[in-house]
């Protein structure tokens, strides 16, 4: 038998229209309650379901897919099941609860941009510049036609450990060591639009809540 979800507000502790403020503050009293560096090793199932429903109640996309989700599960019976995928939300059951990631499928790829941020310096297509810049070359066929290149950086994100409250004195977190963040490898999405000029920066959207904003200089072969 499926295990049966939880409600994520009420694992923090709040009501359904708390605020940011309000779930950031539910999260740091459990999370002085609970953290196994605290509570002992026995404690880390519960924090881990305290950091999921932290982290997914605080990203705003992932509130609104929850939300929707839990609308349509309270109104209809036998509503949607772990797994489906609905607006791009795939939804998943664990011992903890319910966990949630956002993945819209890429359509209009670029094979010959996407990879590691390694891969495609090697592959002399990407560079990043002294101030952080990544830097994509184009063909004439690639900035006339556009598309959505797929990028792997190593970014500075929220610890998912401790949802990014750790600090000195507070809450104390093994893996970022009270930092509040980790640096981990992230997908980031360029969507480079049709006709693309040369010297043209554009924003990428990174899958990791919390992630840096990433910009990208477009360079079309002459």
């Amino acid at each position: 038998m499926p295990a049966v979800p939880v409600d994520l507000y009420a694992v923090l502790g709040v009501a359904r229209s708390a605020s940011a403020a309000d779930l950031r503050r539910a999260y740091r009293r459990l999370a002085l309650q609970h953290h196994p560096d605290r509570a002992g090793a026995a404690s880390a199932p519960v924090f881990a379901q305290i950091a999921e429903a932290y982290r997914m109640l605080s990203n705003l996309t992932a509130r609104a897919a929850y939300d929707a989700h839990l609308f349509q599960r309270e109104r209809m019976p036998g509503g949607p099941a772990a797994g489906v995928r609905s607006d791009g939300m795939s939804w998943n059951v664990s011992q903890n609860g319910w966990s949630a990631t956002w993945q819209r499928r890429v359509t209009d790829l670029l094979p010959r941009l996407t990879g590691t941020l390694e891969e495609l310096i090697a592959a002399q297509v990407a560079r990043l510049d002294a101030a952080g810049t990544l830097e994509l070359d184009l063909s004439a066929a690639e900035a006339a036609s556009g598309g959505t290149a797929v990028v792997t950086l190593a970014l500075r994100v929220l610890c998912p450990t401790c949802g990014g409250v750790a600090s000195p004195r507070t809450v104390w977190c093994l893996r970022c060591e009270h930092a509040g963040q980790v640096t981990e490898p992230v997908p980031v999405r360029v969507v480079i639009p049709a006709r693309a000029h040369d010297g043209l920066t554009v924003a990428a959207v990174a899958s990791r809540a919390g992630a840096p904003p990433q910009r990208v200089r477009l360079r079309v072969a002459g």
